[in-house]
């Protein structure tokens, strides 16, 4: 994408006033050489533009934003699994929480939620994971707060990488509301869920 068509987009976004929130309180390696499976992606009409945080990330750490083989999803092996452990609890140990930051930062001593994210998805990818497997999800907690989590889609099901839990869950055994994520075909739009 040309710096005009990013300045573009980023102009679109702002005039949309698209902004993402964090929860600030808690809620209750080897890569394996196997191939990606691969599965079909979500209905289109669900598409939206990207956040504006997420575009202005982008412009900074645009490998960090391609996506690759679309709709991948990984084959867990035990080794995997254990490295996305380490990574999701290294990062979460090592980031010092703070409330609110306005830019997405890839391993800052203090951020807030979009910064575990970008540093969790920074790790994995640079493990060799498929970037279309590590979808960034805005969700609401219990207390209606805005959240931003790291899915992995995996053969088990999608996987939550959370800064507010050291444990790596399934989806559908978080108590959030899941509003949207990236899109597994297109890194400029994002699918509501």
């Amino acid at each position: 994408m040309s710096n005009t068509a990013r300045f573009a987009a980023a102009m679109v976004l702002v005039a949309a006033g698209l902004a993402g929130a964090c929860a600030s309180r808690p809620t209750d390696s080897a890569v394996d050489s196997r191939p990606v499976v691969q599965r079909a992606s979500l209905d289109p009409t669900r598409l939206e533009l990207a956040p504006l945080d997420y575009t202005r990330f982008c412009l900074r750490h645009a490998a960090d934003c391609e996506l690759g083989v679309p709709d991948a999803v990984i084959e867990m092996t035990p080794e995997l699994e254990s490295a996305i452990e380490q990574i999701n609890r290294g990062v979460n140990q090592r980031i010092r929480s703070v409330k609110a930051t306005t830019d997405w930062r890839i391993d800052p001593e203090t951020g807030n939620c979009n910064d575990y994210v970008v540093t969790k998805r920074h790790e994995l990818l640079a493990l060799g994971l498929p970037a279309s497997a590590l979808l960034i999800a805005v969700a609401r907690t219990p207390a209606g707060e805005g959240h931003l989590l790291l899915l992995v889609r995996s053969d088990r099901g999608d996987l939550v990488l959370d800064n507010l839990s050291p444990e790596i869950r399934r989806r559908a055994e978080t108590r959030y509301a899941w509003v949207k994520r990236q899109s597994a075909r297109d890194a400029s739009l994002w699918e509501r869920m």
